[in-house]
């Protein structure tokens, strides 16, 4: 049986990330019968960030590269928000913390993007599989140097979600340079 791996790689944000052992032993057991059984209408992500950070939905993807037999894939999955974000308070130690959580799912063209995707993996030998969620931002506050994230994921609707990276803090040093570099370009 093939393993899948999963990776969460922000393009937009570097630093380490924070991957429960749950996860890890959730996807140490994941093959690639288990992706082929995902259903495109049931894959959901919930993105959490600190108030004050607003990601950007319709820039945000999932990723999933693939090695086989009949050569390498490499995917982009658009998503879209499918329920308004909701605020909540975290509790961190002594402090609580105000949080933003957002509901995103992949977009009709990308629904069929997997489904097409699950067709040329039923006829293939498949190596590896790399799944990764990447979140934009559409702003966040000037003063803030880093962002903890959370992020969780469902495969299918009876299994619910499961803790991809768990309250990671990201460098927004990568963003603010590409952000400077693209006013000086406007300007």
């Amino acid at each position: 049986m093939n393993k899948i791996l999963l990776c969460i790689l922000f393009l937009s944000l570097c630093s380490c990330t924070s991957i429960p052992i749950s996860t890890i032993a959730k996807m140490s057991t994941f093959g690639w019968e288990d992706f082929q059984a995902i259903n495109s209408e049931e894959v959901k992500v919930k993105i959490t960030v600190p108030d004050g950070f607003v990601l950007n939905s319709e820039e945000s993807w999932i990723g999933i590269d693939i090695n086989s037999s009949a050569g390498t894939h490499d995917g982009v999955f658009n998503l879209e928000q499918f329920e308004s974000p909701y605020s909540e308070t975290q509790r961190h130690f002594l402090t609580n913390k105000k949080v933003t959580v957002y509901s995103l799912r992949f977009d009709k063209s990308s629904r069929a993007k997997f489904d097409q995707l699950q067709g040329f993996l039923s006829k293939s030998t498949v190596d590896d599989i790399a799944i990764r969620v990447v979140p934009k931002l559409r702003s966040f506050p000037t003063t803030a140097e880093n962002i903890e994230v959370s992020i969780d994921i469902q495969f299918s609707s009876t299994d619910g979600y499961f803790t991809l990276v768990d309250k990671a803090e990201l460098s927004l040093e990568k963003l603010r340079a590409s952000t400077k570099a693209k006013l000086i370009k406007q300007g």
